[in-house]
């Protein structure tokens, strides 16, 4: 993994990040069951502009409650996809801007919809959470993890290069077959499928790296899974 020449700024800014997921996953539990929607408090934060670049994600200005839910994953505490698409988008402008590597990976459990379907949302709920925690134990304090969608998760991996974001995804992918997530009563073994992309190495483009991380994924998982794949 590959650091430049202003490593110490950068990272210390990176941190960050990793620093505000850390304190908002301990301020408090969601109200999970009051009917808010988060877009209209991601908007609310817009317009105050407390979402406004890389200080948005490290304000004191809004109250703990109100950041968690525009911020986070509400099931697994993790940056949300509007949050992890916003620092993906500004860490690689950075990345480009100081000639340094980036790096992304998309993850998948491989067994998450037959274990849906034959126990139900709330144990395929459980094992994504046990799965958040697991990866939050596996990358390092700088790299951003996040939900990206139902079944998929994204880290972003700063100032990091196509070799050094292999080593971490082969980790990731070894490691989760000796991991027993228990929730509910049971312990369940799971594989995941891991999905690649890296700037300079596939393209210079947020969202084409995010596609084709997402498009890596899904070929792992065609595959059979517990793989990882690097994008074409």
């Amino acid at each position: 993994m590959t650091r430049g020449g202003k490593e110490d700024a950068l990272f210390g800014r990176e941190s960050l990040f990793r620093q505000k997921l850390d304190q908002l996953r301990t301020t408090g539990e969601i109200k999970r069951k009051q009917q808010i929607d988060p877009m209209a408090r991601v908007r609310e934060l817009e317009q105050s502009q407390l979402l406004s670049g890389a200080q948005a994600f490290v304000s004191n200005n809004a109250p703990s409650d109100i950041q968690k839910m525009a911020l986070l994953d509400s099931l697994t505490e993790l940056y949300n996809h509007d949050s992890i698409m916003r620092i993906f988008k500004d860490e690689l402008k950075r990345a480009r801007r100081y000639k340094q590597a980036e790096a992304l990976l998309i993850l998948r459990v491989d067994q998450l919809e037959q274990i849906e379907q034959s126990h139900g949302k709330l144990v395929s709920d459980s094992i994504l959470k046990g799965f958040s925690n697991f990866l939050m134990k596996m990358i390092r304090d700088v790299d951003i993890p996040a939900r990206y969608d139902g079944e998929h998760f994204a880290v972003v991996l700063p100032n990091t290069d196509l070799k050094g974001t292999l080593v971490l995804a082969e980790r990731i992918r070894s490691k989760i077959s000796f991991e027993r997530i228990s929730e509910m009563g049971q312990n369940w073994s799971v594989s995941v499928s891991v999905g690649v992309s890296a700037f300079p190495d596939h393209s210079p483009s947020p969202d084409e790296l995010l596609q084709k991380a997402y498009q890596a994924c899904t070929m792992a998982k065609m595959q059979g899974g517990d793989k990882v794949y690097v994008a074409e």
